[in-house]
Protein backbone atom coordinates (compact mmCIF):
# COMPACT_ATOMS: atom_id res chain seq x y z
CA UNK A 1 0.00 0.00 0.00
CA UNK A 2 1.10 3.50 -0.67
CA UNK A 3 1.86 5.40 2.57
CA UNK A 4 0.53 8.52 0.93
CA UNK A 5 -2.99 7.03 0.57
CA UNK A 6 -4.74 6.98 3.96
CA UNK A 7 -7.81 5.39 2.43
CA UNK A 8 -5.91 2.25 1.35
CA UNK A 9 -5.82 0.79 4.89
CA UNK A 10 -9.42 1.73 5.53
CA UNK A 11 -10.53 0.07 2.29
CA UNK A 12 -8.56 -3.08 3.17
CA UNK A 13 -10.04 -3.13 6.69
CA UNK A 14 -13.57 -2.74 5.31
CA UNK A 15 -12.99 -5.51 2.77
CA UNK A 16 -11.74 -7.87 5.50
CA UNK A 17 -14.68 -6.96 7.73
CA UNK A 18 -17.17 -7.55 4.89
CA UNK A 19 -15.63 -10.94 4.09
CA UNK A 20 -15.60 -12.02 7.73
CA UNK A 21 -19.23 -10.98 8.22
CA UNK A 22 -20.25 -12.86 5.09
CA UNK A 23 -18.81 -16.02 6.62
CA UNK A 24 -20.51 -15.63 10.02
CA UNK A 25 -23.20 -17.99 11.19
CA UNK A 26 -21.43 -21.35 11.14
CA UNK A 27 -22.68 -22.53 7.77
CA UNK A 28 -26.14 -22.71 6.29
CA UNK A 29 -28.80 -20.44 7.68
CA UNK A 30 -31.23 -21.53 10.36
CA UNK A 31 -34.15 -20.19 8.33
CA UNK A 32 -33.19 -22.15 5.20
CA UNK A 33 -32.73 -25.34 7.20
CA UNK A 34 -36.04 -24.90 9.01
CA UNK A 35 -37.81 -24.26 5.70
CA UNK A 36 -36.35 -27.43 4.19
CA UNK A 37 -37.25 -29.46 7.27
CA UNK A 38 -40.80 -28.07 7.32
CA UNK A 39 -41.28 -28.89 3.64
CA UNK A 40 -40.18 -32.49 4.20
CA UNK A 41 -42.43 -32.83 7.25
CA UNK A 42 -45.47 -31.46 5.40
CA UNK A 43 -44.91 -33.70 2.38
CA UNK A 44 -44.43 -36.71 4.66
CA UNK A 45 -47.56 -35.90 6.62
CA UNK A 46 -49.60 -35.61 3.41
CA UNK A 47 -48.33 -38.97 2.14
CA UNK A 48 -48.86 -40.66 5.50
CA UNK A 49 -52.44 -39.38 5.77
CA UNK A 50 -53.21 -40.69 2.30
CA UNK A 51 -51.58 -44.04 3.06
CA UNK A 52 -53.42 -44.30 6.38
CA UNK A 53 -56.72 -43.82 4.54
CA UNK A 54 -55.77 -46.54 2.04
CA UNK A 55 -54.77 -48.83 4.92
CA UNK A 56 -58.13 -48.33 6.66
CA UNK A 57 -59.96 -49.08 3.41
CA UNK A 58 -57.90 -52.19 2.63
CA UNK A 59 -59.91 -55.40 2.52
CA UNK A 60 -57.21 -57.81 1.36
CA UNK A 61 -53.69 -58.73 2.42
CA UNK A 62 -52.23 -57.64 -0.97
CA UNK A 63 -53.78 -54.18 -0.48
CA UNK A 64 -52.21 -53.89 2.99
CA UNK A 65 -48.88 -55.12 1.64
CA UNK A 66 -48.99 -52.49 -1.13
CA UNK A 67 -49.68 -49.73 1.41
CA UNK A 68 -46.77 -50.87 3.61
CA UNK A 69 -44.45 -51.07 0.59
CA UNK A 70 -45.40 -47.50 -0.39
CA UNK A 71 -44.94 -46.32 3.20
CA UNK A 72 -41.40 -47.76 3.20
CA UNK A 73 -40.71 -45.85 -0.03
CA UNK A 74 -42.03 -42.62 1.50
CA UNK A 75 -39.82 -43.06 4.59
CA UNK A 76 -36.78 -43.81 2.41
CA UNK A 77 -37.44 -40.73 0.29
CA UNK A 78 -37.88 -38.56 3.40
CA UNK A 79 -34.65 -39.93 4.89
CA UNK A 80 -32.82 -39.17 1.64
CA UNK A 81 -34.20 -35.62 1.58
CA UNK A 82 -33.28 -35.01 5.22
CA UNK A 83 -29.75 -36.29 4.62
CA UNK A 84 -29.39 -33.79 1.72
CA UNK A 85 -30.33 -30.84 3.94
CA UNK A 86 -27.47 -28.65 5.04
CA UNK A 87 -28.11 -28.04 8.74
CA UNK A 88 -26.30 -25.45 10.80
CA UNK A 89 -23.50 -27.04 12.80
CA UNK A 90 -25.47 -27.31 16.05
CA UNK A 91 -28.24 -29.27 14.30
CA UNK A 92 -26.00 -31.59 12.28
CA UNK A 93 -26.04 -34.55 14.68
CA UNK A 94 -29.83 -34.41 15.13
CA UNK A 95 -30.31 -34.12 11.36
CA UNK A 96 -28.14 -37.21 10.82
CA UNK A 97 -30.11 -39.07 13.51
CA UNK A 98 -33.39 -38.06 11.87
CA UNK A 99 -32.27 -39.31 8.45
CA UNK A 100 -31.03 -42.55 10.03
CA UNK A 101 -34.33 -43.01 11.89
CA UNK A 102 -36.35 -42.54 8.71
CA UNK A 103 -34.14 -45.04 6.86
CA UNK A 104 -34.34 -47.51 9.77
CA UNK A 105 -38.12 -47.18 9.80
CA UNK A 106 -38.23 -47.85 6.05
CA UNK A 107 -35.95 -50.88 6.47
CA UNK A 108 -38.20 -52.25 9.24
CA UNK A 109 -41.30 -52.04 7.06
CA UNK A 110 -39.48 -53.45 4.03
CA UNK A 111 -38.31 -56.40 6.12
CA UNK A 112 -41.93 -57.09 7.14
CA UNK A 113 -43.17 -57.39 3.54
CA UNK A 114 -42.49 -61.16 3.19
CA UNK A 115 -44.31 -61.90 6.46
CA UNK A 116 -47.19 -59.65 5.46
CA UNK A 117 -47.59 -61.33 2.09
CA UNK A 118 -47.78 -64.73 3.83
CA UNK A 119 -50.58 -63.52 6.12
CA UNK A 120 -53.88 -65.29 5.51
CA UNK A 121 -56.14 -62.53 6.83
CA UNK A 122 -56.01 -58.78 7.24
CA UNK A 123 -56.17 -59.31 11.01
CA UNK A 124 -53.04 -61.46 10.84
CA UNK A 125 -51.33 -58.79 8.70
CA UNK A 126 -52.32 -56.12 11.23
CA UNK A 127 -50.74 -58.26 13.95
CA UNK A 128 -47.48 -58.46 11.98
CA UNK A 129 -47.42 -54.67 11.79
CA UNK A 130 -48.26 -54.26 15.45
CA UNK A 131 -45.40 -56.53 16.53
CA UNK A 132 -42.77 -54.67 14.53
CA UNK A 133 -39.62 -53.22 16.11
CA UNK A 134 -39.93 -49.52 16.97
CA UNK A 135 -36.26 -48.51 16.68
CA UNK A 136 -36.73 -46.11 13.75
CA UNK A 137 -39.73 -44.50 15.42
CA UNK A 138 -37.75 -43.85 18.59
CA UNK A 139 -34.83 -42.37 16.61
CA UNK A 140 -37.20 -40.05 14.76
CA UNK A 141 -38.88 -38.90 17.97
CA UNK A 142 -35.52 -38.26 19.69
CA UNK A 143 -34.16 -36.36 16.68
CA UNK A 144 -37.24 -34.11 16.45
CA UNK A 145 -37.12 -33.57 20.20
CA UNK A 146 -33.50 -32.44 19.95
CA UNK A 147 -34.23 -30.21 16.95
CA UNK A 148 -37.17 -28.66 18.80
CA UNK A 149 -35.02 -27.96 21.87
CA UNK A 150 -32.45 -26.31 19.59
CA UNK A 151 -35.20 -24.16 18.06
CA UNK A 152 -35.20 -25.85 14.66
CA UNK A 153 -38.51 -27.65 14.60
CA UNK A 154 -41.89 -26.78 15.95
CA UNK A 155 -43.51 -29.63 17.81
CA UNK A 156 -46.11 -31.41 15.70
Amino acid sequence: MNKGCPYGWAALALAILALSLAGCGGGPSKAAYMAGLAKIRLQGADFKHALAARYRQATTVPEITAVVREFARVETRAGDEVSRLQPPSDAAAANTALARGLHDDAATFTALLPRLSRSRTIQEAAGVLQDRPMRGDREIIRAFSTLTKLGYAAPS
